[in-house]
């Protein structure tokens, strides 16, 4: 095969009869690295569900009568979909050697003249209207349509038809399986295509195993309540962290299949598992819902308080997901909610009352630096000029004095807080041996946020600064200072 400069696919020694025919081009996980219609299931249930559902009640009429019903009711005009770019390109120099480059596609009409329209390439967009224009029905329509032959660009078993009734054929992130059918036609293979796979890295990503580190705070009620002596309640609260972890990873999925069209359009949130297609969206929600049966199924054996607590975590999650992230600084209080849940979590395991103070401070701490993730967004976006995404989750440009006045207030009053608590509580206990090494701690932590707040304001640090506190020497260095004057103390 002779390869094709800069680009990923590789074309055939075709005949000279075949570079001269027409292409077309099937949409979903061929033009686009996604599925279509799975794009509208997923933007229904978190924006109309009640749409989707009725879109289903129409599936005895039909994959086609479901599939207009779907166009009508959720359009993806505004939508921003993963193309196969090496695919667009090997397009583009087609067309410029003379060649028509047509769309025909199972999916439903305005939904292929929206994508057609954006590239502006093809002579025609054709979409499933009457019948399901896939399989045979396509190879039918198009043989009639080009009786003079054509090649076609697919992907999927269901093109194999098609393949047998085309004169010449593009392989486009097809499976080996369905390779090795294609190849056995005996038709000329302009070209190639391969799909970037999904490694482990992009799972683990897409599970955010990064931000595993946040729930170890399922484990301060009991390392202040100071049991950590007490075996059973080590083993409940590794038990419930597991749990929740589970549940986190869950949650992060299920927001990245809300948030696909805005993670699209976000500097470095467009590279994730699900917003670049990597991993398919039935998969993405598979694995979720997997995810949720097994946590639950496990919480609720461990403690029903601790499943209460989890379902809270969830239910919380989910209303973030489906809208409230996009009302300014509500969407930050509820990070900081979620935080002190996560606390809550590790309270419920054990008979102590409930520590008023470290919920207290969670709230404030955790707030502040969920402002600091949209401080930072907010200053990049200015720099950048990339305001849209920004513009998505409701906040402009000139709200940067407004976040950064909030986030500072909130990171002072976290500092009162544990003040106050170490002068009231920590000092006068009984179970410290040297208490005024506890007056140490709020001064770390000041400089700590000190200097996360500089780093954001200036555009130094990424958008999330419980990340970034994991990487960076100096955090990690006052971390390790604090943990030193806590165990002194005792």
């Amino acid at each position: 095969m002779e390869k094709i400069p800069g680009i990923v696919g590789t074309v055939a020694n075709a005949s000279v009869n075949t570079r001269e025919l027409p292409i077309v081009v099937d949409l979903d996980d061929t033009l686009i690295v996604t599925d279509t219609l799975f794009e509208q299931i997923a933007m229904g249930l978190f924006t109309h569900p009640i749409s989707v559902l009725r879109a289903f009640f129409s599936l005895p009429k039909g994959r086609a009568a479901m599939k207009e019903h779907l166009a009508r009711e959720i359009d993806l005009t505004h939508t921003t979909l993963p193309i196969r770019e090496d695919l667009v390109q090997w397009l583009h120099q087609q067309a410029d050697r003379g060649r028509e480059i047509h769309l025909c596609s199972a999916a439903a009409q305005p939904v292929v003249e929206m994508v057609a329209g954006r590239l502006g390439i093809f002579a025609s967009a054709i979409g499933s209207a009457e019948a399901n224009l896939k399989g045979r029905a396509k190879a039918t329509y198009l043989k009639q349509r080009f009786p003079e032959g054509f090649t076609y660009a697919g992907d999927s078993a269901a093109d194999l038809a098609v393949w047998k009734a085309a004169s010449g054929i593009v392989l486009a992130g097809v499976s080996p399986s369905v390779g090795a059918a294609a190849r056995n036609l005996d038709k000329p293979i302009e070209a190639e295509f391969k799909n970037k796979q999904l490694s482990t890295k992009d799972l683990l990503k897409a599970l955010r195993v990064h931000h595993w580190s946040k729930n170890v705070l399922v484990f301060l009620p009991l390392i202040f309540g100071h049991a950590w002596d007490d075996v059973s309640l080590i083993i409940r609260t590794l038990l419930a962290f597991i749990c929740l972890l589970m549940v986190t990873s869950a949650t992060y999925l299920l927001n990245d299949l809300a948030d696909l069209n805005a993670d699209r359009l976000h500097w470095s949130k467009r590279n994730r598992a699900l917003a670049s297609g990597r991993m398919a969206i039935p998969i993405g929600f598979a694995l979720a819902g997997a995810l949720l049966f097994v946590a639950f199924a496990a919480a609720i054996a461990l403690a029903p308080a601790f499943a209460g607590a989890l379902a809270s975590y969830l239910v919380v999650t989910g209303s973030y997901s489906l809208g409230l992230k996009r009302v300014p600084l509500l969407d930050t209080l509820i990070i900081g909610v979620l935080f002190t849940i996560r606390i809550i979590m590790g309270v419920v395991l054990f008979s102590q009352p409930s520590p008023a103070w470290l919920l207290t401070f969670s709230v404030f701490f955790f707030f502040s630096l969920a402002v600091t993730k949209r401080h930072t967004e907010i200053i990049r976006a200015e720099v950048t000029g990339e305001t849209h995404s920004l513009t998505i989750r409701g906040y402009r440009v000139e709200d940067a004095p407004l976040t950064l006045t909030l986030g500072i207030a909130s990171a002072i009053a976290s500092l009162v807080v544990l003040v106050l608590f170490i002068i009231e509580e920590m000092l006068p206990a009984s179970v410290y041996s040297h208490p005024q090494l506890l007056a140490g701690m709020p001064f770390i932590l000041s400089i700590w946020l000190g200097r996360i707040w500089l780093l954001a304001h200036r555009g130094n640090m990424n958008d999330d600064p419980v990340s970034f506190a994991l990487r960076d020497r100096t955090s990690l260095a006052l971390g390790g200072i604090v943990f030193i004057l806590f165990l002194a103390a005792l």
